[in-house]
């Protein structure tokens, strides 16, 4: 599947010694010129969490995975998920029955576009049949349906990107 125009998809190999922030920073800069980007714990403060847009009417969200960091903007949004997971991951099943790191890809991507993160239960995202332009959709319990594409990344990583409804 094709992403629409405005959503943009990097990813970047982090260097030895680099700091993934470092990396993933850069590439939003490349993507949205001009604009800066903070995170800020809303529980301890930290500068973690989903990030903030300043200077670029965008949304962002960045993933890390086998040494690689990956980021997305989308132009006009409020807000975008983005999830990378390693496609030979252990252990999802702890967290997941039965989800695999396509499935845990999409899950979290959509609870970083929804904003809560891993502050819902993974199990309250259900998938449903897409809509037209997209590869899945989903929804967390009976809330709104998100829209998502499966992103085609560097071998043995799988991809996946969220949007919210617009309006």
């Amino acid at each position: 599947m094709t992403l629409p125009a405005e959503i943009r998809v990097a990813w970047r190999r982090i260097p030895g010694g680099v700091e993934r922030r470092t990396v993933s920073r850069a590439l939003l800069a490349e993507l949205l010129p001009g604009a800066s980007f903070a995170a800020r714990c809303v529980r301890c403060g930290g500068e973690h969490g989903r990030l903030r847009v300043s200077g670029a009417d965008a949304a962002v969200s960045v993933s890390y995975a086998e040494g690689w960091a990956f980021a997305v903007t989308v132009s006009g949004a409020m807000s975008v998920g983005l999830d990378a997971v390693p496609v030979a991951v252990t252990g999802l099943e702890r967290v997941l029955p039965g989800a695999d790191a396509g499935v845990w890809a999409r899950v979290e991507a959509v609870l970083k576009a929804d904003g809560r993160g891993l502050a819902v239960d993974p199990a309250r995202v259900r998938f449903a049949a897409a809509s037209p332009g997209a590869d899945w959709n989903a929804r967390i319990d009976d809330g709104p349906a998100l829209t998502g594409w499966d992103v085609t990344g560097p071998p043995g990583v799988v991809v996946a990107v969220t949007l919210p409804p617009r309006g």
